[in-house]
């Protein structure tokens, strides 16, 4: 079987180890999926039976997806079609099909290297609640709160919280300040404190 080479270690792809199983086998597949709306996410079982002459096999594999809310990620709209993936790759991998020191596909461990650095919401929260107290204008702070509903990687989460926190003011900057006001009137008293 062909495999993938990630970080250094060889894998066989989901789509390698179905054209064995045609080759080699009667053989039939059975999905399964149910949804976590709270957590955004799929799981999938996926099983397999294998008929070789008189005698027939079943083997199962379970894959979870979260749905992504970035619209470049693959999850926006295909996490349930990748959850499905990995569980067919996965019960091809119990049946012993592809497997060579683990039962994990290439498709899963270059997901799993991409979700290393993922950020999740209360991080994205936490720099939305920061967005309140810096000195950008409203319009600024509407686009930069789309931008932050998108941070999925912690080195993005990292330059966006280091950028808020150097426009953050402070609450005795803002009591005298005002409650109102806007950036033209926060450069203006700025100066005059110096």
């Amino acid at each position: 079987m062909k495999t993938i080479s990630v970080k250094g270690k060889d894998y066989v792809p989901v789509s390698e180890r179905l054209k064995y199983l045609a080759a080699n086998f009667d053989y039939a597949i059975d999905t399964n999926y149910e949804y976590f709306p709270e957590q955004k996410m799929w799981v999938v079982k996926a099983t397999i039976s294998i008929k070789k002459g008189d005698a027939e096999w079943t083997y199962s594999g379970l894959a979870q997806e979260v749905e992504s809310g970035n619209y470049k990620d693959v999850n926006h709209t295909s996490a349930l079609e990748n959850a499905e993936t990995s569980a067919v790759g996965r019960a091809c991998a119990m049946a012993g099909i592809g497997i060579d020191g683990g039962i994990a596909s290439a498709d899963e461990v270059v997901k799993a290297i991409n979700r290393v650095d993922e950020v999740g919401e209360e991080a994205r929260l936490k720099l939305l609640s920061m967005l309140e107290n810096t000195t950008y204008e409203e319009r600024q702070k509407e686009q930069l709160a789309i931008r932050i509903d998108a941070i999925l990687k912690q080195e993005d989460y990292d330059k966006a919280y280091n950028n808020l926190l150097a426009n953050q003011i402070e609450d005795k900057d803002r009591i005298a300040m005002g409650l109102n006001y806007n950036q033209s009137d926060i450069k203006k008293a700025l100066k005059s404190m110096k």
